[in-house]
């Protein structure tokens, strides 16, 4: 007699799915499916090995040696580079290499007071250049704000269970900035008034590090994820080397590519999955599809539809973008060893409530459409930053970012009109791009993006908890889901016929139908989730998605042992 295999579908190459089907393909007993929508594994990894053509570079159109450097146009960081980290072993093998990044910072700040004496102003009416914050005056801005961030944690900690989940961390912050006096230097709760003006700019770089908005950020979980010890680290070759390793354990998978699930149907017994390529059925379904596909599509995606608990789970969580443009510079024209350059939003500054706005000479100048605009404006409100290659690879590459709306926004311009607007961005605090006679030598002509909130396999970058959710809407996807019967029941006399599974009164009349009714089953679950958002302390990173992946698996297993 032959013994059928226990069968699972995973829904999702990106690394939650790659880390099962890697658990799964261990045990021979279980036999596992894995479809993806893509012509590629890895999801939200994205590396480019060849982005630029060598003849950009004959053309001069590009530094010479930009078409040797590898670009990720999603993950691209190393959250804690440690042993306790489940990346390492991966990053490791892969021989992957990457950089630490926690200093050397430019800050740069608008300076109304500081009149330009370029000749390149062009009649400007309102000259406006900028200022690098010295080293010192810097660094105690971020030890002030870092240790308030402490202070934030710690309470949210201590006092979880008073604060109202509509408490943002901008309010919060507010009402503590407010409660600090500016009048004696030597006093307890001493606060100059330029670092009450600072801090809530650089608190914006907690906002943007998780693609949601300040006043979005949940203040009764702000200190929801789990930090692994360690550097920060830019990986500088390559993430894609993680999922090539985790591609090469999975021997025994069946791995499918161009395959778009359109639907999820289960029962009690079994799942069906249809895709643009056929049906496929299983005994369990592991289901991995970003936050943002599930709120674009779950209503829909689900027979019978997700219980309420994921239903909400879904609904309340956030699901921010992070964009990236990179732009090739002929020349260097910023401090060569900084690795990021920061530029404080205009309205923590000493000008007017007028100059939080992009400067209309200059918006002039680039001669910016009306989306353009837009854009610019949503990212100079903002803490615009960039990271620069020049310490890496002595090539003078910028990587700009934008989040939330702004990012949202940048997504809806062609490249040019993107590169355009940063262009115009950082001459409001470099003069030198705005001379005629330097142009070709400094502006780019050549930029790439990412468009991850119009990708429609992604609808997003990566998951947060906003005000209004919980951590529980995480652990929400732990438990799995499975379905029963469900029958609606009109008179005394009635009962279900067991061989139809029609509703029937006593006399033999049909009086109903049965129906299916998801519920969250721990124990003979169908349906199961994992991704970086089904992982309560550690959403949004690269390890906690493929946590999530070894998590599910595990559990699969067990209810199968």
């Amino acid at each position: 007699m032959t013994i059928q295999k226990p069968s699972v579908i995973i829904i999702g190459g990106g690394m939650a799915g790659l880390g099962a089907a890697q658990k799964l393909s261990k045990d021979p007993n279980v036999h596992v499916t894995l479809l993806e929508a893509r012509d590629y594994l890895g999801g939200r990894v994205v590396t480019h090995r060849n982005l630029i053509p060598p003849d950009l570079e004959v053309a001069g159109l590009v530094p010479q040696g930009s078409s040797d450097i590898t670009f990720d146009f999603g993950a691209s960081w190393v959250h804690g580079v440690d042993p306790v980290n489940p990346l390492m072993p991966l990053l490791n093998s892969g021989r992957v290499e990457y950089a630490h990044t926690d200093s050397d910072i430019m800050w740069l700040r608008r300076d109304r007071n500081r009149c330009s004496t370029s000749s390149q102003d062009q009649g400007r009416s309102t000259i406006e250049a900028a200022t690098s914050l010295p080293i010192e005056e810097s660094d105690h801005y971020w030890q002030v704000t870092w240790d308030i961030f402490d202070q934030a944690r710690e309470y949210a900690e201590q006092h979880r269970e008073k604060i109202p989940e509509d408490l943002s961390l901008k309010q919060w912050l507010t009402q503590y900035l407010s409660s600090k006096q500016s009048r004696d230097p030597e006093g307890k709760d001493y606060m100059s008034k330029q670092d009450k003006r600072i801090v809530p700019a650089l608190a914006l770089y907690w906002a943007d590090e998780n693609a949601i908005p300040m006043d979005k950020v949940s203040m009764k979980y702000l200190d929801a994820e789990i930090i692994f010890p360690g550097d920060h680290s830019l990986v500088i070759n390559g993430f894609d080397r993680v999922v090539k390793v985790l591609a090469s354990e999975i021997k025994g998978v069946r791995v499918l590519l161009e395959h778009v699930v359109e639907r999820i149907e289960y029962n009690e017994a079994n799942v069906s999955v249809v895709t643009d390529n056929g049906v496929f059925s299983a005994d369990k379904v592991l289901v991995t599809l970003p936050l943002g596909v599930l709120k674009a599509q779950s209503t829909t995606l689900f027979s019978p539809p997700l219980p309420s608990t994921k239903q909400l789970a879904i609904e309340r969580l956030g699901f921010g973008t992070m964009f990236k443009i990179i732009l090739f510079f002929p020349s260097c024209f910023w401090p060569a060893d900084k690795h990021f350059l920061n530029f404080l939003p205009v309205s923590s500054s000493e000008s007017s409530s007028s100059s939080s706005k992009p400067d209309p000479d200059l918006m002039t100048h680039f001669k910016l459409n009306t989306r353009q605009i837009e854009a610019l404006t949503a990212y100079m409100q903002d803490l615009a930053n960039y990271s620069s290659l020049m310490p890496h690879f002595n090539i003078p590459i910028l990587i700009g970012y934008a989040t939330n709306r702004a990012a949202e926004l940048m997504e809806c311009l062609s490249d040019q009109e993107a590169r355009t607007v940063y262009i115009c961005q950082m001459a409001h605090y470099f003069d030198i791009l705005l001379d005629p006679k330097q142009q070709d030598s400094l502006l780019p002509k050549v930029s790439f993006m990412t468009r991850w909130n119009q990708d429609p396999f992604a609808r997003g970058s990566y998951a947060s908890i906003p005000v209004g959710a919980s951590q529980q809407d995480l652990e929400a996807f732990e438990v799995p889901v499975s379905a029963r019967q469900y029958l609606q029941l009109d008179g005394d006399d009635d009962y279900e016929n067991e061989d139809t599974n029609s509703v029937v009164n006593g006399s033999g009349g049909a009086v109903g139908s049965a129906t299916w009714m998801a519920v969250d089953d721990p124990d003979q679950g169908r349906v199961f989730f994992a991704g970086e958002h089904t992982s309560p302390g550690h959403f949004a990173s690269v390890h906690g998605a493929m946590m999530s992946g070894y998590r599910e698996a595990a559990r699969i297993l067990g209810q199968h042992s």
